[in-house]
């Protein structure tokens, strides 16, 4: 977030004015830090591109085509994809103030949002909570992006039981009681009841992200213990192996058409 708050010319600017002030200290030696920062970059991405290195970015991903389905109590995913309603809340945020996270209000809005995250993750069963991703949008303007949290709840029921508890009203109270002082502040949601058999998801040499990032806590059947569980399933066969069927409105042949799926 840090590096959002400048454009990328003033990270330029504070970088050879940091430069030119060690130069005049320490002369020819104040290159030799920078240099070899870059070399080792150099090095490293093409130790990375030969094989000789393991690619860091691609650590967490799963190398094959998979799909996100709910599990029922007992871990179990059934036979019929998207067989659970589900919700979706987007909520975010932007700071128009140049000084950006250092602008009145904003390490207060922070703070509350932060104190909210954990409490539902604290009460997630209680408030159908399955979790959620965060996103900065950095299209629409160079500096001081717009941050996205892509929330995900087991029904608007248990959302609005969130909303409404006091969890959630001490920042909400805060908001209403501040609103004139902080006019830079922007803040936003969006909420979208999603019903059985009308959402799917497909990722392929992906890392779990969105929906499948989210948890599920289960009983497990040989000890009785509840444990969390993954929605990450298997993709590439059966019903999963095409949108419609992802969404149950197929036997999952659509493609068969075009030859061999290559997943």
């Amino acid at each position: 977030m840090l590096r959002d708050q400048f454009e990328i010319k003033t990270w330029l600017a504070l970088g050879a004015t940091f430069q030119g002030l060690a130069f005049v200290v320490f002369g020819l030696w104040s290159f030799i830090p920078a240099s070899l920062y870059l070399l080792y970059s150099l090095a490293d991405a093409y130790l990375i591109i030969l094989g000789w290195k393991s690619n860091p970015y691609t650590r967490d991903n799963i190398q094959k085509k998979f799909s996100a389905q709910i599990p029922d109590e007992l871990g179990n995913y059934g036979n019929k994809p998207a067989n659970s309603d589900i919700v979706v809340f987007l909520i975010g945020t932007r700071c128009n103030h140049p000084l950006g996270i250092l602008a009145p209000g904003f390490k207060e809005l922070g703070g509350y949002f932060q104190s909210m995250t954990e409490d539902l993750e604290t009460h997630a069963e209680e408030f159908g909570f399955l979790g959620m991703t965060s996103w900065l949008n950095s299209s629409d303007r160079t500096t001081k992006s717009e941050l996205l949290e892509v929330c995900y709840f087991r029904s608007i029921e248990r959302l609005h039981a969130f909303a409404h508890s006091n969890f959630h009203r001490e920042g909400w109270n805060w908001w209403n009681k501040t609103i004139k002082e902080h006019g830079h502040l922007s803040i936003w949601h969006e909420t979208y009841h999603v019903p059985a058999k009308h959402w799917e998801s497909i990722y392929v040499n992906s890392h779990p992200s969105g929906i499948n990032s989210t948890t599920y806590k289960i009983t497990d059947k040989e000890t009785g213990e509840s444990r969390w569980a993954s929605p990450v399933v298997d993709a590439s066969k059966g019903l999963l192996k095409t949108s419609a069927g992802r969404m149950s409105r197929s036997q999952g042949e659509e493609h068969e058409k075009y030859g061999r799926d290559p997943y």
